[in-house]
């Protein structure tokens, strides 16, 4: 008998370490992770000096939040002296005083005010309370995009017959907020569009429901209330254009929006097609066994289990697949880039292929997770813009 307690002990304490370790998986899931700061060298009123990594050498514009307030928009590489290990990048736009340290982004834009535009701040009453949203109008000047360093300056692309009854509906990613999604504004502007940039629970701005992310299977709600703004205010015709996460918003929305029927277009940027592979691809680069992996998503869609491991709900990634439950699709531009290493551009390439009539994949030049426009936003917003010229307004779907 003792050595039965005994086997039972070793067995509840080895399912208690095994939780444990499945719970930090999940975490690392659905959870937003820690900054990481880069120190400030010296500065000018037209450059910075940084430290020499493989962010700061990135060809391209980019945006640096200071440790405090404020926000510096970074442009092309001015030199780099590899015996210091710095490297000096010029200084688009500067507001507050630059910190000692910085942290490294693709948001160009810290808000609407800094892009000259006709914008308004609104409050979407969400099914968990109100949510604040940026409403920006096409009218106005569109923000000019930085022309790469290695390519001469592109003229802007001519705007799209298109009347402001086109609204696109711009939703961010995971770890995240709206100013993420700001960067597909300008190619709206130029297609005559109005944008609304929503704010939705987890992020940060909207109302709290704890930390974790339950990967769109319960923020759809938030951005339906975008929707419901956009037809209250005379959308007749809807673009959804869905960030990383925000791609999986957009499944959703496709099948539980009662404006679906509305949908003219989707534009999905280093879209989450499917979460089982991305999850697995970067657990296997960290060299976690799949075993491990496999266990942590079962454990998210398990009703008794998904509390344990910090969601308010079940989230069943299969069911959230683009590849495994397909939805009616309007006409449908897919921008990923090949060197994206957070999530597989084979998922995007794999989804294109299986929908050669209503997918247009667009491959920019290698950059990391949804930098595609940080490091040639003339290719993005003329892709997008030329796209938008195509679309059939009818709302017919596949």
């Amino acid at each position: 008998m003792t050595i039965v307690w005994w086997v039972l002990g070793v067995l509840v304490v080895l399912a208690a370490a095994f939780l444990l370790v499945v719970r930090k998986v999940v975490g690392k899931i659905v959870l937003p992770g820690g900054d990481r700061w880069t120190p400030v060298l010296e500065t000018t009123d037209d450059s910075i000096r940084l430290p020499i990594t493989d962010d700061t050498v990135r060809p391209g514009e980019y945006g640096l939040w200071h440790d405090g307030t404020g926000h510096t928009t970074v442009g092309p590489v001015l030199d780099v002296d590899e015996a210091a290990g710095t490297v000096r990048r010029a200084v688009v736009r500067t507001t507050g005083d630059v910190s000692t340290r910085v942290r490294w982004s693709g948001h160009v834009h810290p808000d609407p005010a800094a892009m000259d535009v006709d914008w308004t701040e609104v409050d979407l009453p969400t099914p968990v309370g109100p949510a604040p949203a940026w409403v920006i109008r096409p009218g106005g000047p569109v923000p000019a995009p930085l022309a790469p360093a290695s390519a001469p300056a592109a003229d802007p692309p001519a705007a799209a017959d298109a009347p402001a009854a086109t609204w696109a509906v711009h939703v961010h990613g995971i770890r995240t907020t709206r100013v993420t999604a700001l960067r597909t504004v300008p190619a709206a502007l130029e297609a005559g569009w109005t944008s609304i940039v929503p704010s939705f629970r987890g992020d940060g701005e909207a109302p709290w429901q704890g930390r974790a992310s339950h990967l769109g299977a319960r923020e759809w709600p938030d951005v339906e209330a975008a929707l419901d703004h956009a037809v209250a205010n005379g959308a007749e015709r809807l673009v959804i254009v869905g960030w990383s996460m925000g791609a999986t918003i957009t499944h959703e929305l496709l099948a539980r929006s009662v404006h679906r029927d509305r949908f003219v277009g989707l534009v999905l940027v280093s879209p989450a097609l499917d979460w089982a592979t991305t999850v697995r691809s970067q657990a296997g680069r960290a060299g976690l066994p799949g075993f491990v992996v496999g266990a942590a998503l079962r454990a998210m869609a398990l009703p008794l289990v998904c509390r344990l491991v910090g969601l308010r709900s079940p989230v069943d990634v299969r069911a959230l697949s683009w590849l495994h439950a397909p939805r009616s699709l309007p006409p449908t531009l897919l921008i990923h880039s090949s060197g994206d290493t957070t999530v597989p551009f084979a998922v995007s390439q794999e989804f294109a292929d299986a929908h050669p009539d209503t997918v247009t994949l667009a491959v920019s030049e290698p950059a990391e997770h949804a930098w595609e426009r940080n490091v040639d936003a003339v290719w993005f917003d003329t892709t997008i813009a030329t796209w938008a010229r195509s679309l059939d307004h009818t709302g017919t779907m596949e």
